[in-house]
């Protein structure tokens, strides 16, 4: 039976992760973290890329490890056409307000609008973060 997230130990895993890690030297002792790693998933009842999507073992794992982390040209350019975004829907909301004689429009094209920005933003994120 799987584990609750409240019983499963991200500390612990994040430890035999980094016991497992090329930087220890220690080849027999590697192999023993990898075998008690793939043992706590299979008690867990899950695989081991799925316990280390989980929030608090990435937490774990950063304050354990501390990776490098490298922003893609992608996702920075994503990041900026989010900002862009986000501004021309501020305009447009100002515009339409303004249209409405100075009552703000609530009506289905600003939320419309709205929707529409947020998806092609969340789309962009996810581009870019698979590349």
């Amino acid at each position: 039976m799987p584990l609750t997230n409240n019983s499963f130990d991200a500390e612990r895993f994040a430890a035999l992760w980094a016991g497992f890690d090329t930087g220890n030297a220690n080849e027999a002792e590697a192999v023993g973290k990898a075998r008690a790693l793939r043992h706590m998933a299979t008690v867990a009842g899950l695989r081991v890329i799925d316990i280390m999507g989980r929030t608090e073992v990435i937490e774990a794992l950063d304050a354990q490890l501390q990776p490098l982390r490298e922003d893609s040209p992608e996702l920075k350019a994503a990041f900026v056409k989010i900002t862009e975004l986000a501004d021309t829907v501020k305009t447009l909301r100002q515009q339409l307000g303004a249209a409405g004689n100075g009552s703000r429009n609530e009506g289905p094209l600003s939320g419309g609008l709205v929707a529409l920005v947020l998806f092609i933003a969340a789309t962009l994120m996810i581009v870019a973060a698979l590349h």
